[in-house]
């Protein structure tokens, strides 16, 4: 409260009072997560999350991973994340200027919000009775190293989104510069989002239950919300949006970084499977796109011309993009087949250019341990005569109960990734010595992981080159001030 009463009063001495009290609030959430850790690591069943989201017969990384996968202890992780982005993000700003008093104010009351739902509504802290047996476990869908990274690295880079989104409302309805500060942020935002799109993706794409709608994965995870309110904050920076316009803009992207922030606090929207089945779906896919490509090519031409570390590497990100949409065009395109393959036996399929390929069945193996089971099949790949290695689909089985029925299942696929397509095989049936698989050819999807990690990348250097040495290159830098006409003779 003390920021906020800073920044209605204009006193920089409550706004400074302010800032400490983030930090200090941030300093005490890190706290609350390293104990709450320490009880999932430790298999402490006593406390209600720790017996809902591990057992025993969890790993550790992944009982350590729980923290960020329960509600209350994703709330706890956003917290964590306001607290510390509002912490680098007041000093960023010119002190004693109001854009900073607001920004560090309104970034405090969003970590008051999430603490006091964390800490009201879904304690993570809260003790059973009597501690149960076992606990109930993860989901083997969580139990992956992708997602280790995929989950908490998207709720780092959303909730980031809220910093521009600030400052872009209160610089535009205030009299302080904003565009510079604005474009860093929102920029930085656009490639840590993308970022976390590309792991969504990487983690669904390895899926076999979104084979045929992987595109959509940072739809059901959120991520595309998120992204596509950074695209606009990067707009509104630098275009010459009249005040009120702008400040819309921060609106919807606020907006959007919490509907996004939503759906992956709830494990995504199960209706997407269905909706991207859908002719709505496609259209609605294609449209999307299309508004991409267009968007990249508008930044390309707008572009054209300016010099400056900033602009070469926004427009490679942008270059980028535009590959990366031809990618997932493309990827719409692939070709499958089932087969059923004997072990010793081969099968011959073709790829999308025509090629024929030959698939051998090596061997079906059964690994695991204590209540996670996996079927491994073991498949050599050929074409025109030239081994392309092994592929390794398998069917993950996780048991409960005294009479060790399958409670859960998971299919991952097997992978052989090329520059023109990649080759994914997921099982359909397996036996001992025979199985019905799965094969699937998607074209160019490397080029995805290649564009979008360049796209970051590039967007990163031009957040981080500073504003003072893009204008002295770049004559076409977006400025907030708007020049003197010239004097005339007579004058």
């Amino acid at each position: 409260m003390l920021g906020l009463s800073g920044a209605l009063t204009a006193r920089a001495d409550l706004s400074a009072s302010g800032e400490r009290g983030v930090h200090a609030s941030t300093a005490f959430a890190v706290l609350a997560a390293v104990g709450l850790g320490w009880a999932l690591a430790a298999g402490d069943l006593t406390y209600r999350y720790v017996a809902s989201w591990t057992s025993y017969a969890t790993p550790l990384p992944y009982r350590i991973g729980a923290l960020w996968i329960g509600p209350s202890g994703v709330l706890l992780c956003w917290a964590i994340a306001a607290g510390a982005w509002g912490s680098v993000a007041a000093p960023s700003v010119r002190r004693g200027s109001a854009m900073r008093a607001w920004t560090s104010a309104l970034m405090a009351l969003l970590l008051l919000a999430v603490l006091a739902m964390a800490a009201l509504d879904v304690n993570p802290f809260l003790r059973l009775p009597f501690p149960p047996d076992d606990g109930r476990g993860l989901a083997l869908e969580l139990m992956r190293p992708v997602t280790l990274i995929a989950v908490p690295f998207g709720y780092l880079a959303m909730v980031m989104l809220v910093v521009p989104s600030v400052m872009t409302v209160m610089g535009a309805l205030g009299a302080s510069s904003w565009r510079d500060d604005t474009r860093r942020w929102a920029t930085a935002c656009w490639a840590l989002i993308g970022t976390a799109m590309l792991l969504d993706w990487r983690r669904r794409y390895g899926d076999a239950a979104w084979a045929d709608d992987w595109r959509w994965a940072p739809v059901h995870a959120g991520t595309a919300f998120a992204w596509a309110g950074a695209w606009l904050l990067m707009l509104a920076a630098r275009r010459p949006w009249r005040a009120n316009a702008a400040a819309v803009a921060g609106f919807v992207a606020f907006t959007l970084g919490m509907t996004g922030l939503a759906l992956r606090r709830a494990m995504g929207w199960e209706g997407v499977h269905d909706f991207a089945a859908s002719g709505a779906g496609r259209a609605a896919a294609w449209t999307a796109l299309l508004v991409v490509a267009v968007l990249a090519a508008d930044e390309l031409i707008a572009r054209r011309g300016a010099s400056g570390r900033v602009a070469h590497a926004m427009r490679t990100a942008q270059v980028a993009v535009l590959v990366g949409a031809v990618a997932l065009v493309s990827a719409g395109f692939g070709r499958s087949a089932e087969v059923a393959v004997r072990e010793g036996g081969r099968v011959p399929v073709s790829d999308v250019f025509g090629t024929a390929w030959t698939l051998s069945l090596e061997g079906v193996s059964t690994v695991g341990r204590e209540d996670v089971v996996a079927n491994v099949i073991a498949v050599r790949a050929a074409v025109k005569g030239r081994g392309r290695g092994f592929v390794a689909p398998e069917v993950r089985s996780r048991y409960a109960g005294e009479g060790r029925e399958p409670a859960d299942q998971l299919q991952i696929s097997g992978i052989a990734a090329g520059l023109a397509q990649d080759l994914r095989v997921d099982v359909r049936e397996a036996n001992t010595a025979d199985a019905v698989l799965t094969v699937r050819f998607v074209p160019l999807a490397t080029w995805l992981w290649i564009a979008g990690l360049i796209a970051a990348l590039a967007a990163l250097v031009a957040a981080m080159t500073s504003p003072a040495s893009e204008n002295a290159a770049s004559p076409t830098a977006a400025s907030d001030t708007v020049p003197a006409p010239p004097a005339t003779e007579g004058a």
